[in-house]
């Protein structure tokens, strides 16, 4: 290598004095202006007193574990750690003689290029929207956009002035106000959609009548048999069959028949009851057709002074009749029974009063004084 002094003129590479640098550009630059000149076999280095140049890769390093220090007006202003790290001491940055604003920072387009610019603040904003059982929606950047799309039914409205997002159901037709749930004996019925559909299903004696025009279901009930769920179903009777409806329209009669082993002599229906129905009152009346006897009942009924009801008893009172027909261990008479009213007289001593038969001889006639002072005859059917 040699060294070469070429001149100790005040000329600068810069090409004039009045030039900030030899990169001025105002003046251009003389390289035959340098005060001293390093040539190796390859470059050719450049010095004044206030540039170096070279014509060949430029480095300045250090070899040891020492820092390399820029410096302006007798400060350091840059160093170079000896960890490789740039160090602006001078806590100043400029792009292309730009310092920028408060709060920018240094960006790059990706290409190597770096300039000033403005974050996008974003203060507390959400970076991720979750919605169960969807993907998540996350942001790929500071200035991402959040599009909100309008389903089946919804309209979204916008107002940049206001900063205002309308949703709006435009699904007016399938019944905002009715009813979602209902209870039926004690089942919840719950619509799985705002179009679901609840189906009504007759039930039996049930049918149902709708009208499309006017909206209206009408439930009927089937009138046929027995509605009242309190009815009876069987009847019953002491020593008797029990008796149960079969269907529900089953009917239970009520009848009377006649007994063939009386005599003929009596009334047709006495030995009957005689059932009648009132549909006014809805009653059944059972009337017996026995005739009252006074001898059934062994006593007549008879009213004391006082004012108490007593009975007269009865009893059976035999006489001796004569006959021609043949008699039970011989004879001529035979036994014959009547009733008889035992009466108290007034020396003390008792006394049968005997009543004579009607024509019938199925009827005993008894004569009494009434209230009124007549005689009253009363028949009294002892055949019995």
């Amino acid at each position: 290598m040699a060294i070469i002094q070429t001149h100790t003129s005040t000329s600068q590479m810069s090409g004039d004095g009045a030039a900030d640098h030899i990169l001025d550009g105002s003046f251009g630059f003389n390289l035959s202006n340098a005060v001293l000149k390093l040539i190796d076999s390859e470059h050719n280095l450049h010095a004044d007193g206030q540039t170096i140049i070279s014509d060949g890769t430029f480095v300045i390093g250090t070899n040891a574990s020492k820092k390399l220090i820029f410096s302006t007006d007798d400060t350091e202003r840059i160093q170079i750690t000896t960890d490789g790290a740039l160090d602006i001491l001078s806590q100043k940055l400029l792009i292309n003689g730009n310092a920028g604003t408060s709060g920018q920072m240094l960006t790059t387009d990706g290409f190597g290029n770096i300039s000033w610019s403005t974050p996008v603040t974003q203060e507390n904003a959400f970076k991720t929207l979750a919605v169960s059982g969807q993907s998540n929606v996350v942001a790929d950047q500071a200035g991402d956009t959040l599009n909100i799309a309008a389903g089946t039914g919804i309209s979204i409205t916008t107002n940049a002035g206001t900063d205002t997002l309308t949703i709006t159901n435009t699904n007016t037709s399938a019944g905002s106000e009715a009813f979602r749930t209902i209870v039926a004996g004690g089942t919840t019925i719950q619509a799985d959609n705002n179009t679901d559909t609840l189906t009504l299903t007759p039930g039996s004696n049930v049918t149902f009548t709708v009208d499309s025009n006017d909206d209206s279901i009408t439930i009927n009930a089937n009138t046929d048999g027995e509605l009242n769920q309190n009815a009876f179903t069987q009847v019953q009777s002491t020593n008797q069959n029990t008796l149960s409806a079969d269907s529900t329209s089953a009917a239970l009669k009520f009848n009377s028949e006649n007994n063939t082993s009386v005599d003929s002599r009596y009334d047709s229906d006495r030995d009957k009851v005689t059932v009648t129905t009132d549909t006014s009152t809805n009653e059944v009346k059972v009337t017996n057709n026995v005739p009252k006897t006074f001898s059934m009942a062994s006593k007549i009924p008879i009213v004391m002074h006082s004012g108490a009801t007593q009975g007269m008893p009865l009893r059976n009172k035999f006489f001796n009749v004569a006959t021609t027909d043949p008699v039970s261990g011989g004879g001529s008479s035979v036994g014959v029974s009547t009733r008889s009213i035992p009466i108290l007289k007034s020396d003390g001593s008792t006394s049968d009063v005997l009543m004579p038969a009607k024509t019938d001889n199925s009827t005993l006639q008894l004569t009494v004084l009434n209230t009124s002072g007549s005689n009253q005859t009363m028949d009294m059917e002892v055949a019995e």
